[in-house]
């Protein structure tokens, strides 16, 4: 099993970028090599066409971020990748979905009324193709024209689920609902690293309603005064839930907000679990929720999946590739190399020593 790639990255948008591609040029190649297959063998498309998908995707992100176009250009360049190349990385999920509709993750708020400590925290279940173990990184950057931010994802890909300097938490999952899109043109991916780049809660719920995802999705984020919306990207609206400090709140992939039926009976049987994990929950402290998402009280329906090799060549193969807890007071999180039922936790913050830097 690969291990998580740990890297810093630091100044402007594009030199952070390049780094990146860099740094994680050998996995990148993979990342790339992976979906090609995956793409091709799944849902029948070629490179060019991949290409095409994501090209379309050029002009939405130069709307919402030009500093975030600029990395991505940057990891392009470090990479020796095409710009529509390292786009389809993160963009896999809007093109899967136009053909499959994907069950996965599962993310948690516990406010600060709840918590031992009074600090916000947030939990996330990452869980997609047991594959993606080849190819995932852990960053932490220190920024010249955005906040500083500390992001886990997938090679390739500017940034997942994180936080950042001005205690925001951003972590999300996948949502199915009667149809595959959502009312906006914008990746989920982006979207997520542009809430990471506001000051504030409110700030960053603007980045949401003003440009909206393209496909159906759950966003969740949070700031370190408990103050937390959890958004439902569903088809024809954005639902809006403000969640309040003395909250334990869970999230899986069916709608909590809106009528939309969901084809993934899991989500539902996950739902329950969390209902048990967390109803009676108080003085939660980050190794509870470290212990929530490693659960395994249900097998294939448990919040930690580890993979069926009986389903391997369905395109919604699924595992566990990481658990993540936030304690968005600290600025810090704590990931799981792999499932966290099998995998201990690796605290990572801003004043953490990582293993490669940028140059």
């Amino acid at each position: 099993m690969s291990k998580l790639h740990f890297i810093e990255l630091k100044g402007n948008s594009r030199q952070r970028g390049q780094q990146h591609g860099r740094l994680l040029k050998s996995p990148i190649e993979r990342a790339v090599e992976f979906y090609r297959w995956f793409f091709r063998h799944h849902l029948g498309l070629e490179p060019e066409a991949l290409r095409q998908r994501a090209a379309a995707f050029i002009e939405p992100t130069q709307r919402v971020s030009p500093l975030l176009f600029d990395e991505y250009e940057g990891i392009a360049e470090g990479s020796g990748q095409t710009l529509e190349d390292i786009l389809v990385l993160s963009g896999r999920y809007e093109i899967t979905f136009e053909t499959v509709a994907l069950g996965d993750c599962s993310n948690l708020f516990v406010g600060p009324e709840r918590s031992q400590s009074g600090n916000t925290l947030l939990g996330q279940s990452w869980d997609w193709r047991p594959e993606v173990m080849d190819f995932r990184a852990v960053f932490v950057a220190r920024c010249d024209d955005v906040p500083d931010h500390i992001m886990v994802t997938e090679c390739g890909q500017p940034g997942k689920y994180g936080l950042n300097e001005h205690g925001l938490g951003l972590v999300a999952a996948g949502l199915s609902c009667r149809e595959k899109s959502s009312i906006g043109d914008q990746l989920f991916v982006v979207l997520g690293r542009e809430i990471l780049a506001q000051e504030t809660l409110a700030q960053a719920c603007e980045v949401m309603t003003e440009s909206s995802p393209l496909a159906t999705v759950n966003v969740l984020v949070a700031d370190d005064r408990g103050q937390a919306v959890n958004f439902e990207s569903a088809p024809g609206r954005i639902v809006r839930a403000d969640l309040k400090p003395e909250q334990v709140y869970w999230h899986t992939n069916h709608c909590l907000h809106e009528d939309e039926p969901c084809t993934f009976e899991n989500s539902r049987i996950r739902g329950r679990r969390w209902v048990q994990l967390t109803e009676q929950s108080s003085s939660v402290t980050p190794e509870a929720v470290q212990t929530w998402l490693a659960d395994r009280s249900d097998g294939g329906n448990s919040i930690c999946q580890h993979a069926d090799p009986s389903q391997a060549d369905a395109a919604s193969w699924l595992q566990t590739l990481c658990s993540i807890v936030m304690d968005l007071g600290l600025q810090t999180l704590w990931v799981s190399d792999g499932p966290s039922s099998q995998s201990s936790y690796q605290e990572v913050g801003f004043k953490t020593h990582q293993v490669a830097e940028a140059t």
